[in-house]
């Protein structure tokens, strides 16, 4: 309650709550951020702290709460609504697993040592500018100010047995990369498992640096969630014999809430990849729960769910229930779609 006193909410997004005789029993944070897709900056807001009181539960309060802030956050200007969880309250509201990565799991042994003249050390605030340096030239990451690597810093707590580590080579600094424990083992002391949150920078050095991790905690195992299109990464893990399963984003559901805005948000992206023939006429329409990709007289149209999944990425799982589209716009859906995989990293909610 006191935190909710002093609570000043921002101008968009925010701690949203339902009240009983002026006390919160029911809440939800939105947050509002931006994804840069090889340029083109997609609006997302990421839903976090869904929480109601035990002695309220049972009643829709969370329903109706998540109903009123996805009205809300598509207003305030967001394309894509990220969640942090997977049950049952986010798929009946048309959220779904989506994204592609490669989830590797690495045993001691597997990987070689490190490569020669490359070093390790704990990350400190004072490396803020330079993680944000090293973030900035991701081809896809979240748009970030310096002073949140500076906040990370100062909340270890953020995440559970969080080491976070600069990578250099040659003395100069080239890599970071930011681990922490598997949300299954919670508070667990002595854990020997940790999972990579978020990596940035050179792909040579950040494979070269994971042996060297799993050394220094004496680790059993260490989990990465390669994104799709880090072609580099994944061939340097593939040429050392490391594979992994192909999954969804770990631990979220999303729904694409405005499909047109989404598609102007990424004009520059489809302009890089469309030739003008194929973008004459081209439309990305949304009428309720019915989202159309549409040329002249060919259309694709389908459910939100669908439609989140064919732009996004559609989970191996369900690969052979994807809709496939012909001719013409065939072609332009395949060229576009799906779109580069993100980790939320820092921006985890």
């Amino acid at each position: 309650m006191d935190e909710i006193r002093t609570y000043t909410p921002p101008r968009r997004g925010g701690i949203q709550v339902i009240c009983h005789r002026g006390v919160p029993v029911s809440q939800i944070g939105v947050y509002h951020s931006r994804v840069s897709v090889y340029g083109s900056l997609l609006r997302v807001a990421s839903i976090g702290g869904v929480c109601t009181h035990p002695d309220y539960r049972g009643l829709g309060l969370a329903t109706r709460l998540l109903d009123y802030c996805t009205r809300k956050l598509t207003a305030e200007g967001a394309r894509l609504m990220l969640i942090s969880g997977m049950r049952g309250l986010y798929t009946r509201a048309g959220c779904v697993t989506a994204q592609k990565f490669e989830y590797i799991v690495l045993k001691p042994g597997q990987l070689r040592p490190g490569v020669d003249d490359l070093s390790l050390r704990p990350a400190t605030e004072a490396d803020a500018p330079l993680c944000g340096r090293l973030y900035q030239t991701e081809p896809v990451h979240f748009a970030r100010r310096v002073e949140e690597f500076a906040a990370h810093f100062r909340r270890p707590e953020e995440f559970t047995k969080a080491e976070d580590w600069i990578i250099e080579a040659t003395g100069r600094p080239v890599a970071y990369l930011f681990t922490g424990l598997p949300w299954e083992y919670g508070g667990e002391s002595g854990a020997d498992a940790r999972e990579v949150i978020e990596y940035a920078g050179s792909r040579v050095a950040l494979v070269g640096a994971l042996t060297e991790v799993m050394a220094r905690l004496n680790l059993r195992e260490l989990r990465l969630a390669v994104p799709w299109q880090d072609v580099d990464l994944l061939h340097l893990l593939h040429e050392r014999g490391v594979t992994g399963d192909h999954i969804p984003l770990v631990g979220h559901t999303m729904r694409i809430v405005n499909f047109p805005g989404l598609m102007r948000d990424l004009r520059p992206y489809v302009r890089a990849r469309l030739t003008r023939s194929q973008r004459r006429g081209l439309r990305f329409q949304q009428e309720g729960d019915r989202y159309a990709i549409v040329r002249g007289e060919e259309r694709l149209e389908l459910d939100g769910a669908t439609m989140t999944r064919l732009v996004m990425g559609v989970p191996a799982e369900v690969a052979h229930e994807a809709p496939v589209a012909s001719g013409a716009l065939g072609e332009i859906i395949a060229a576009l779609f799906p779109l580069p995989s993100f980790l939320p990293g820092l921006n985890y909610r």
